[in-house]
């Protein structure tokens, strides 16, 4: 009765969001919510910067630059490079998705600095290689851990290349936080282009997630041939068999602001006034923006065994890949030295606080120069949240203007 329970829960959830795609894409609350990345960045008067890099394994990611403010002017003057990586099933849309004065992305453009938004590969930004095909299930071979060894440096090396700096300022969501650990712990080098990371809601151990995260963990095998039979070895997406089934008609205002209200809260957890609900539309016409599943397997394997390591293919497979049985670990200890600083919240259902405190802090204590808890935060509020300027974004422009060491009194007119 429990397993059948469960799966009428799963059944449910995906059929919610089926039916919030369909209606947040048909009721345009907000201007932006058909646009992409660059379109609602010009939207608001702010320019913007498209490039595009390839990582080792052939894959093409985008990336989105905002070199200046709305009101400023281009400059060669040396200014911070501050990168933005967003988490899972997310994109660069993450940083620029709200009003201006809201958004990572223009908050920092305005006060002087060089802003880059990455997009991992098999976003809606990213979904594109040198040789794959993304209707081939070859395209999806991949996990976070992918992203850690190829599109971190990739993208990285492409911005310093670019901006013509030595080093970036790191501020990572969600997975984007794991990725960045996960690559300064395999490759001690890559440490000397950070200069700081800021970690937000940094979901790295999720034995104790909570809600509809929980329930998709619960209710299927972490067994990997088990997985790649219920939902295949492609791109993740459990509503196209679904769609068939509704119309926009079934949609209305009231109701579809709540109802979205209600979905994003039981994945990211409550959150009392910092979710702008009249930009729903706008937030859901850019999330879910597409992974791998093998990747949601790598998350289901890391909540059930507690342990932070690659993907598990089975004995067999893990000795043909990986030449052992179980799949190898991943030691934060290894990094030697990048100052972190960690931004986490209390209402996060997915970077439970209990699992950073417990886990995640001792590993890197020693590199932790600061640990930010705010009570009343969900997991989404620290890219979505309506007070995240002041809470998060000012606290870490302050960091980083301390530790950029400008050479003349005219460089510091840059960064206000």
């Amino acid at each position: 009765c429990e397993k059948s329970s469960m799966a009428t829960i799963m059944l449910l959830f995906w059929i919610i969001v089926v039916l919030l795609q369909i209606c947040c894409h048909q009721l345009a609350f907000c201007e932006e919510h058909k646009k992409t990345v660059p379109e609602i960045i010009r939207h608001w008067g702010y320019p913007v910067e498209i490039h595009h890099t390839i990582t080792e394994d052939g894959y093409i990611l985008e990336l989105h630059r905002i070199p200046y403010g709305k009101n400023k002017s281009e400059s060669t003057t040396e200014r911070p490079v501050v990168f933005l990586q967003h988490g899972l099933e997310c994109s660069s849309a993450d940083w620029v998705m709200n009003l201006p004065e809201q958004s990572a992305g223009f908050v920092f453009a305005d006060a002087g600095f060089d802003v880059w938004m990455g997009n991992m590969r098999g976003n809606m930004y990213s979904k594109k290689h040198t040789h794959l095909d993304p209707d081939e299930d070859r395209f999806w071979n991949f996990t976070w851990a992918r992203m850690a060894e190829y599109d971190l440096p990739a993208m990285i090396d492409r911005v310093l290349n670019i901006s013509g700096q030595p080093y970036v300022y790191y501020v990572g969501h969600s997975q984007g936080s794991l990725t960045m650990l996960v690559r300064l712990s395999t490759d001690p080098s890559f440490c000397q282009k950070i200069k700081i990371m800021f970690a937000l809601a940094p979901a790295v151990f999720v034995t104790h997630t909570k809600g509809l995260m929980k329930v998709l963990a619960t209710e299927n095998s972490p067994e990997f041939d088990v997985w790649i039979g219920k939902f295949g070895s492609g791109q993740f997406s459990l509503s196209d068999s679904l769609m068939s089934y509704f119309k926009p008609s079934y949609c209305e205002k009231e109701f579809q602001r709540k109802l979205c209200k209600k979905l994003l809260f039981k994945i990211g957890g409550p959150s009392k006034k910092v979710i702008d609900t009249t930009r729903i539309s706008v937030y859901l016409s850019h999330f879910p923006a597409g992974t791998s599943s093998l990747n949601v397997l790598h998350w289901v394997q890391m909540g059930k065994t507690g342990c932070l390591s690659q993907l598990d293919y089975g004995e067999k497979m893990n000795m043909e890949i990986y030449g052992q049985e179980s799949p190898p670990s991943y030691d934060f200890r290894k990094i030697p030295h990048v100052p972190i600083h960690i931004f986490s919240g209390g209402n996060d259902w997915i970077a439970d606080d209990y699992d950073i405190k417990t886990y995640l802090v001792p590993l890197i204590e020693p590199l932790i120069k600061s640990n930010t808890h705010l009570p009343e935060y969900n997991h989404f509020d620290f890219t979505w949240g309506t007070h995240v300027a002041d809470d998060v974004h000012r606290p870490i422009m302050g960091i980083i203007r301390e530790s950029f060491r400008l050479q003349s009194e005219g460089n510091c007119s840059h960064v206000q």
